[in-house]
């Protein structure tokens, strides 16, 4: 009973750190119609920037998490409109190509910047952790999940009873006619880079407080969310959470009756699959263009 409870946790947590990342690819589709392939940059720069400034400016939860977030948006942001502005008012395929390029770079600067070996994060929130039905729950693990319920939550509300969730969705459902209802899709664009780099360092940063502070590990969760929107649909949020949860409960499964060497073999034929058979998703609109 503990066993497959811990599983069953693990998998929520896990499903957690998707499903925030798999938002921001959505994010993106949306409003751009750009496959971003550097959301896994993103997180990685979030979660060290929100290491250097624990480990080595000596902040607090709150103030650490406040400045990571607002400066990988502004980043994320100033990105789209500096460099991929201009190729995706030529080609959407060229910005997503793009996006690899930028991802290798974060990374590398990372690498230059912080070494690629994992950092053991100082102790921000409480150590404590609690039993329930035979798992064990860390209060860190508690911090992760509430984090995604908050962000995806304000999400949700921003699409669907504001103004710019209505500008949003015009741009997602039809790009062309939102021009001529005075609609400025390079805004809506910018600010979905803005939003994506947001929840990718609230991911980094849920990470980071679960484990050490590990390039591959930081890196792999970023990579494993691209099937979690497959899944779920691209251009969904509710789908790229739901995604992110059946991906967590594949993993835990799979490493736990056949071992973890069988994993990427499962949950990529799962994604070929869906790629194949129903490649809009579960959630998906049948009128999405794949790239």
């Amino acid at each position: 009973m503990g066993v497959v409870s811990q599983a069953v946790w693990g998998s929520v947590v896990t499903g957690a750190l998707y499903g925030l990342v798999g938002v921001g690819f959505v994010l993106l589709f949306r409003a751009s119609k750009v496959l971003s392939f550097c959301q896994g940059g993103f997180m990685l720069l979030g979660a060290f920037l929100f290491y250097d400034l624990v480990k080595n400016q000596d902040m607090g939860f709150f103030p650490a998490t406040a400045i990571t977030v607002v400066l990988v948006a502004l980043f994320s942001a100033f990105v789209y409109i500096v460099v991929f502005a201009r190729v995706a008012a030529r080609e959407p395929f060229a910005t997503s190509v793009a996006t690899i390029g930028l991802a290798g770079v974060l990374q590398a600067v990372v690498a230059v910047r912080y070494g690629t070996s994992p950092l053991a994060l100082p102790d921000v929130v409480m150590s404590k952790s609690f039993h329930v039905a035979g798992a064990t729950i860390t209060f860190a693990d508690i911090v992760s999940v509430s984090i995604m319920v908050v962000v995806v939550g304000a999400i949700l509300l921003i699409i669907s009873k504001t103004q710019l969730g209505l500008q949003m969705n015009a741009v997602a459902d039809n790009p062309a006619l939102s021009v001529h209802l005075g609609v400025s899709a390079a805004r809506v664009a910018t600010i979905a880079w803005g939003l994506a780099g947001l929840t990718a360092a609230f991911a980094g940063i849920a990470f980071a407080l679960r484990a050490n502070v590990d390039p591959v590990g930081v890196a792999n969760i970023g990579f494993f969310a691209f099937p979690a929107i497959i899944l779920g649909g691209l251009d969904s949020v509710p789908g790229a959470l739901f995604g992110g949860f059946v991906l967590g409960g594949l993993q835990n499964a799979v490493a736990a009756s056949l071992g973890a060497d069988w994993i990427d073999l499962i949950v990529f034929s799962v994604m070929l699959g869906f790629l194949l058979f129903r490649p809009t998703g579960l959630f998906g609109k049948a009128e999405v263009v794949r790239l």
